[in-house]
């Protein structure tokens, strides 16, 4: 009886560890998933790029030829001029076949349009003052980059960066101060789209962006997993609703709330 006894015991104790390596492994499984989950969100393309310690615009150019496995071609300029600075966004297109000149695509001799959403546009950007130097060589890259419309009176130069992945869209706003001097404000990560503020009518690729108060005040709304439990996955994780507010040139929470089945901006 007693060595049935031990070996009934020494069962009990096997099964609780493995219960509790299996609980612990399933934990940091979990943990591990929502960390990538936040950092698909912050732009996979830029995070390559931080993590091998590059912030340079030849960076950029440098990564994007090496995913693209064929020809990159500089297929677009633009240039937006703000107080004393100007900020250059170059657009690079990736072909494994064809040509771009003077910008048209162009497929055994003949012009041609790529499919859409197959382009494999990357983009680089900087920011040069007056005195052509280059004040910021790196300012985001991945699907699109680009200068924001913003709503009249708003003070900061605003970037959007932004992420086209299979099973998720992410954005990111990028805020700059112009005067008296160029400063990074802050970066805002998962300002709503246009298909999450129309319940599924409009575009995923669309932000909604800024907007005014009743008083005027700026405020943009974004998800956050803050205050949620743990998701096992991204399709099940859930999301709650930041508002920020434009605050001396600062932009300011103004508290965290469950996202409603029904989106309406503040008033």
């Amino acid at each position: 009886m007693r060595k049935y006894f031990l070996v009934e015991i020494v069962v009990v104790i096997v099964l609780g560890v493995l219960f509790f390596i299996t609980q612990k492994d399933e934990t940091d499984y979990q943990k591990k998933e929502i960390n990538q989950l936040e950092e698909k969100h912050t732009n996979p393309y830029v995070q390559i790029l931080e993590r091998e310690g590059k912030t340079s615009s030849n960076d950029v150019i440098s990564l994007a030829w090496n995913q693209c496995g064929g020809q990159l071609w500089k297929v677009q300029i633009s240039i937006t001029p703000i107080d004393s600075y100007r900020v250059v966004i170059t657009k690079y297109a990736c072909t494994k076949g064809g040509e771009y000149r003077n910008g048209q695509f162009y497929e055994d001799g003949k012009p041609s349009t790529p499919y859409p959403g197959m382009e494999g546009y990357s983009y680089s950007g900087q920011i040069i003052d007056s005195n052509d130097n280059i004040v910021i060589d790196f300012i985001g890259g991945g699907d699109e980059l680009s200068v924001v419309d913003t709503p009249e009176g708003f003070p900061l130069l605003t970037i959007l960066s932004s992420f086209y992945g299979a099973s998720n869209t992410s954005h990111t706003y990028l805020l700059y101060s112009t005067s008296p001097e160029l400063k990074k404000i802050t970066e805002i990560t998962q300002p709503l789209n246009m298909y999450q503020v129309t319940n599924g009518n409009g575009s995923e690729r669309e932000v909604d962006g800024f907007y005014q108060d009743s008083d005027g005040n700026f405020l943009i709304d974004r998800l956050t997993t803050e205050g949620t439990e743990l998701g096992k996955c991204n399709a099940c994780q859930e999301w709650r609703l930041e508002t920020l507010k434009l605050v001396d040139g600062n932009m300011v929470s103004m508290g965290i709330r469950d996202y409603p089945e029904n989106y309406t901006r503040l008033n």
